[in-house]
């Protein structure tokens, strides 16, 4: 990592993940908590990039920014900061940045993800495209955001797009609203993206994204990772069988293994041939039960609209009895 890297990324938790992931897939390969998925994006963002550029949330989100982008940043002060959490490549925030400029205020950017070169990747698309907005990476997981956050003065405008909050069981959504909660001081606002469950006759065209070549190959790719820290010395493609499940408001992945596998670097654990896991289990919530959480943990919120070709919504959240602030 260079002197000139160092300045374009914050470390808020980045360097300590290899660790947590090492942990992490030792306790799921016992079986005792889910794969983390974020190590998918740390090894595999390249693949995912892939599916994202294509999938119909990146494009229905663009949709309903352009519809609202105006009326968000109007409500917001001048030297807002941007906070883009698990940014990737999206090019979201832009919509943001732009509407700031038009509306001669001030913005900085703070794109936040777990892969360190594609945030690096981000900071400098930033800074090519927006010479004058202060870009910053914040290199860590979202929780490690919610801490860092609290240190950070000034207005906020966090994005927290593609499904990425709320695809979670009740009880987990409540707690994820809850940090914010802790978090939103009287001028900042949180826009999320939310998929609600897709009509009964619509399941299978709404899932049928994760049937891809593409997403084979993010599947495959997070599979040698997790190989490489377990020490597994089989090919994940003839080691594992991936068919993913489907319910009306919920998708994950089964992975079963073809045969006995030796864990080599976590004390030779031997994971039998009838094992099965659930990996990335992802829940659609529909706008009411988005509201009745996020009420549930203390916040206010309003639609800001609907995709025209899916089940897309996005909200904007406050904290509760916070100013109606204008410009």
């Amino acid at each position: 990592m260079s002197s000139n890297a160092d300045k374009d990324i914050v470390d808020i938790g980045g360097g300590r993940l290899s660790n947590s992931f090492n942990d992490q897939v030792w306790k799921a390969l016992m079986g005792k908590i889910d794969f983390p998925k974020e190590l998918a994006y740390a090894a595999g963002m390249d693949q995912w990039i892939n599916i994202s550029e294509g999938s119909y949330q990146t494009s229905d989100e663009l949709g309903i920014i352009k519809a609202n982008a105006r009326n968000v940043v109007s409500a917001m002060p001048d030297g807002t900061s941007i906070i883009d959490m698990g940014a990737a490549n999206s090019t979201k925030y832009e919509l943001y940045v732009k509407e700031f400029i038009k509306q001669g205020k001030t913005c900085s950017y703070f794109p936040l993800d777990v892969p360190y070169d594609s945030l690096l990747k981000q900071v400098k698309n930033a800074r090519d495209k927006f010479k004058g907005v202060h870009t910053v990476g914040l290199w860590g997981e979202i929780q490690d955001g919610i801490t860092h956050f609290q240190q950070m003065k000034g207005p906020k405008l966090f994005l927290v797009l593609g499904s990425i909050l709320y695809n979670a069981p009740w009880e987990m959504c409540i707690d994820r609203a809850k940090d914010f909660a802790n978090l939103l001081r009287p001028t900042d606002r949180l826009v999320i993206g939310q998929d609600s469950p897709p009509a009964s006759g619509d399941v299978a065209a709404v899932y049928s994204s994760y049937s891809t070549p593409e997403y084979d190959a993010f599947i495959t790719n997070y599979l040698e990772a997790i190989h490489n820290i377990a020490g597994i010395e089989v090919d994940p493609k003839k080691a594992w069988t991936v068919n993913h499940c489907t319910e009306t408001t919920m998708h994950w992945f089964k992975v079963d293994p073809t045969q006995k596998l030796i864990c080599t670097k976590l004390d030779g654990h031997v994971i039998e041939a009838d094992k099965s896991f659930m990996m990335f289990p992802s829940w659609k919530q529909s706008r009411e039960q988005v509201i009745t959480l996020t009420n549930a943990a203390g916040l206010e919120i309003e639609t800001l609209g609907k995709a025209e070709n899916s089940d897309m919504y996005q909200y904007l959240i406050r904290p509760a009895h916070a100013n109606h602030f204008s410009s």
